[in-house]
């Protein structure tokens, strides 16, 4: 058996040369082993992140600079899961939530201003003031999106700031409305954000007409 077949196999069934099965179990094996590969396909289909799969936050804001822009869509392959509006809200609420739970056990005291300000949760403790913007993901958790006020704010706090990401996130998709669970919880604090950590999505560009 040649090793490239070996890194590529996850389950095989080994036949002897001399001793091949007769055809009703080879007809059993190969009914079983479907059977594993369907179980594959449905996870894939119901997974909200597949390893190795573009992050879906990045995938959507790429794709929503270039409806901006006026660009026709362009569906490629391999560009993984898209987050619903409903998921979306979910997967937020679900690290907002996280993030208080992880500073109240620190004795913050925290308030959720996102709907007011370019940041999510104001933190108190004594004299100490903490501004945090916290992001929530099923992926990684290698990249995050960021608004221009994000940027600008966040940079404008340090270094009583903090990055909380909550990443590897679960969506459940059986229920009526999604819910997320699990997740695991990073936090950077004080919190840079150095130019050579941004990527650039989309220009306003001043035309002069």
């Amino acid at each position: 058996m040649s090793s490239s077949y070996e890194a590529g196999n996850v389950v095989a069934i080994e036949y002897q040369r001399e001793k091949i099965p007769e055809s009703s179990k080879l007809l059993d094996d190969l009914l079983f082993m479907t059977g594993l590969l369907r179980d594959v396909y449905r996870a894939e289909d119901t997974a909200s992140y597949v390893p190795g799969d573009p992050v879906p936050e990045v995938v959507e804001a790429q794709e929503a600079a270039a409806r901006t822009a006026g660009r026709r869509k362009r569906t490629a392959p391999g560009q993984g899961f898209r987050l619903s509006a409903d998921e979306r809200r979910a997967v937020e609420l679900h690290a907002v939530q996280m993030a208080t739970a992880h500073f109240v056990k620190q004795g913050w005291s925290v308030k959720d201003v996102g709907a007011k300000e370019s940041y999510d949760l104001l933190l108190s403790r004594g004299d100490e003031r903490l501004h945090v913007e916290v992001k929530g993901t099923t992926s990684a958790g290698g990249q995050v999106i960021l608004t221009r006020a994000e940027v600008e704010r966040q940079r404008e706090l340090a270094p009583n700031n903090a990055l909380v990401v909550v990443h590897s996130i679960i969506l459940d998709r059986c229920a009526p409305t999604s819910i997320a669970g699990g997740g695991i919880l990073e936090c950077l604090t004080p919190w840079t954000i150095a130019d050579e950590d941004l990527t650039v999505v989309s220009f306003v560009y001043r035309t002069g007409l």
